[in-house]
């Protein structure tokens, strides 16, 4: 369940199915009222929209926030499992806003799930 400024929770009835497919260039365009060119695989505008963001959104993670201002290369295994079980926990059409999510909560990522992120990503 994903929580928005750590206030407000999302009703699982409103919230993404992970057994759903993940929207199309287009429709996920339309669904913020704009026309989607349609030439690029990932719609460009999305994609400036999501960078653009500064709320922050939570995706039942907080316990991840003590983290603030520790290095990549500073995660000890343990932690480095922590950001796992979260990054495997959810779909994958959600991973680019949850990473967007640590970065405004200044949680970096660690340098040893870079690779599985990337994989995930593809």
């Amino acid at each position: 369940m994903r929580k928005k400024n750590g206030n407000d929770i999302i009703p699982p009835q409103l919230e993404a199915s992970p057994t759903k497919d993940a929207a199309s260039p287009q429709e996920e365009a339309e669904d913020d009222g704009e026309e989607c060119c349609g030439e690029h695989e990932v719609c460009e505008k999305g994609k400036i929209k999501r960078a653009m963001r500064t709320d922050i959104e939570y995706f039942d993670d907080e316990e991840l926030d003590r983290f603030r201002g520790t290095e990549p290369d500073e995660y000890d295994d343990e932690a480095v499992e922590e950001f796992r079980e979260v990054l495997y926990t959810m779909h994958p059409s959600e991973i680019e806003d949850w990473l967007k999510s640590l970065e405004l909560r200044e949680v970096a990522l660690p340098d040893a799930l870079k690779d599985e992120l990337f994989m995930l990503l593809r």
